[in-house]
């Protein structure tokens, strides 16, 4: 899991450069925002699903009994889900406009079932693996807020109250 969580600070990392790298008459609360947000997309989105497809892919029983559910055939049809995701997240880093919009509405929809589902499987089989009810879940529950809050930011800068 380490691993996963250091996407989120890499995009907190490369978000700083980038911004600290350009001239200061750019440096605008509205570029840092899109900034914030591409490099989420790339790192908490686009590198974080590319891991997740490479465990599941190539790992499927470690990652079976980490989140405390059976291995079957469809963590390779999840694993492929993780891999169409982590593609559209690093893609963003090229595309941006109503691309990043259907990213991130797409991505919401899902984790925040699979954090529902995380949820439910505490609470109906109590399964608290780590898996389960641990970063996963805190992932699956707090990632797509941010993401749709800096895209509505991002794509309404006259609504931004930040300024």
């Amino acid at each position: 899991m380490p691993l996963f969580l250091s996407m989120y600070l890499w995009s907190i990392v490369a978000f700083f450069v980038h911004f600290y790298s350009l001239d200061k008459a750019v440096r605008t609360r509205d570029k840092a925002i899109e900034l914030l947000l591409l490099y989420q997309l790339v790192f908490s989105l686009g590198m974080t699903c590319l891991l997740a497809f490479i465990g599941l892919t190539v790992m499927p029983e470690y990652i079976a009994s980490y989140t405390g559910w059976p291995s079957c055939p469809f963590q390779q049809e999840l694993g492929n889900v993780n891999l169409a995701f982590g593609v559209l997240g690093l893609l963003c880093y090229w595309y941006r406009g109503n691309f990043w919009t259907a990213t991130i509405i797409g991505f919401s929809v899902w984790i925040l079932g699979d954090g529902f589902h995380h949820i439910v499987e505490y609470f109906k089989h109590g399964n608290a693996s780590p898996g389960n009810i641990g970063i996963n879940l805190i992932t699956d529950l707090s990632v797509p807020p941010i993401l749709l809050v800096l895209l509505s930011l991002y794509k309404h800068p006259e609504h931004n109250t930040l300024k």
